[in-house]
């Protein structure tokens, strides 16, 4: 049993647990924006039709439908960038070199990360659990790694004092 079949039941239960459904339906948004940018990262172009068609056959709603097509264009075009920060940090493994998936899953990733209020730790949680349904055994370990790395950095340069508090706090060398 997958999310689209776990929302039916959730939503014929009882309002007391809008959370749950809340965080189901943002779930299958990623999943439905990171196929799309899997479709149109094959294709090397943006397809719209194609895209509106694939998300509107698996989607529960039209709203679920047109918020992951909104992802996937705003992680599409920010895609450079995100292929880039990923290049930096894995030189051995830059995005040409990754399974499709991967790269994707990092692109939405980073672009949630940077661009939306979602909590960081549900972004990078989310990032490696949809590396461990559609990807290789290693993906998630690759995923957890690069998106620790580009948490750190980005944390770094949105609250640079931060990165200072981190460094008072771990123990100093004695000095003569």
């Amino acid at each position: 049993m997958d999310a689209a079949d776990i929302v039916p039941i959730l939503e014929a239960m009882s309002s007391d647990r809008p959370h749950t459904l809340s965080t189901l339906r943002k779930h299958r948004m990623r999943e439905l924006a990171m196929q799309v940018l899997f479709f149109w990262d094959s294709h090397g172009s943006i397809d719209q039709e194609g895209a509106r068609r694939l998300v509107t056959e698996v989607a529960q709603t039209e709203s679920i439908a047109n918020k992951a097509l909104e992802m996937a264009m705003a992680a599409w075009e920010s895609r450079q960038v995100a292929d880039q920060w990923v290049e930096r940090i894995a030189p051995q493994w830059p995005p040409r070199r990754q399974p499709g998936v991967d790269r994707n899953i990092l692109r939405l990733a980073i672009w949630e990360l940077t661009h939306r209020p979602t909590p960081h730790k549900v972004v990078v949680d989310e990032a490696i659990e949809l590396a461990k349904d559609y990807s290789t055994e290693q993906s998630a370990s690759f995923v957890n790694g690069v998106m620790d790395t580009i948490l750190k950095e980005h944390r770094a340069l949105i609250d640079p004092a931060a990165l200072s508090d981190q460094s008072t706090t771990e123990p100093t060398a004695l000095q003569d």
